[in-house]
């Protein structure tokens, strides 16, 4: 074989061997953004733990607190609450089910004092909004409030007959300030008002109303869903990143392959 050809044989054998190996190094352990809102009004502050080992950010939570999203491996994990500094008996033990590339709020609902406490799992959706407006949607979190509407005052309803505990799907609205008003459902009573709601362009929203209707302590807590979330890493296959690395060095090795390639041409020429 000639001089020329056992180079071009020698590239074409490490090209397919770069090109193999890519995508097995751009493979990274699939993940979703979990975080834990405590909407149970008569529970204690909690501890949380994963598969057993306690979180750190989510230690003495308190009622009312939705914490920011962590991120936790794809698959099965086991989600357990205790009251803060008592790992005796827990108070929800449950297993969650994550999907790769998913974002997800496990709340704690219901009351400790009749035995309904439990955990809620609500899929949130963090892609933007068109441009101009937000994303914002009503999760029903009081366990004694009945079926609620809610509209912003004077606009059109945004959420109808939403029950305990569900959360509604997510609606565009405009970016601007608004009055939210929390109604029973077909009728005019308003049970909670919130005023000066301020919601960004671009932003992701979820409307929290806690509390109970039997202690007056109902309230509305507005958080933004994707303030400061981290883009998730790639599930597998080759990354973005992974795929322009990996054609720019196939085109310098390609290059070299080809230079070398057609010196040793010239060579065998010469000594011809």
């Amino acid at each position: 074989m000639s001089n020329s050809r056992r180079v071009l044989t020698l590239g074409l054998a490490l090209l397919m061997s770069l090109s193999l190996s890519a995508p097995a190094l751009a493979q990274g352990t699939p993940e979703a953004q979990v975080r834990v809102a405590h909407l149970s009004p008569d529970a204690p502050n909690v501890d949380v733990s994963v598969n057993g080992e306690p979180v750190a950010a989510l230690q003495n939570v308190s009622f009312g607190t939705i914490s920011p999203y962590l991120p936790l491996p794809a698959g099965a994990q086991q989600v357990t609450i205790y009251p803060t500094g008592d790992r005796s008996q827990p108070v929800i033990d449950t297993p969650v089910d994550l999907a790769a590339g998913g974002a997800y709020t496990i709340g704690a609902v219901g009351l400790v004092s009749d035995g309904s406490l439990r955990a809620q799992v609500y899929q949130d959706d963090l892609t933007p909004p068109a441009q101009g407006n937000s994303k914002l949607r009503v999760v029903h979190a009081s366990p004694d409030a009945g079926p609620v509407d809610v509209l912003p005052a004077g606009g059109a309803t945004l959420v109808s007959g939403l029950q305990f505990p569900n959360a509604s799907p997510y609606a565009q609205v405009p970016a601007g300030t608004y009055t939210l008003n929390v109604n029973a459902a077909g009728t005019n009573t308003t049970a909670i008002s919130v005023p000066n709601a301020t919601v960004a362009s671009g932003g992701v929203y979820s409307a929290f109303a806690v509390g109970t209707a039997s202690a007056g302590s109902l309230q509305v807590i507005l958080v933004q869903d994707n303030a400061g979330v981290e883009p998730l890493p790639s599930t597998g296959g080759i990354s973005p990143g992974w795929f322009g690395a990996g054609l720019a060095i196939l085109g310098v090795m390609l290059s070299a392959s080809l230079g070398v390639g057609a010196y040793a041409l010239r060579y065998a020429r010469v000594k011809e």
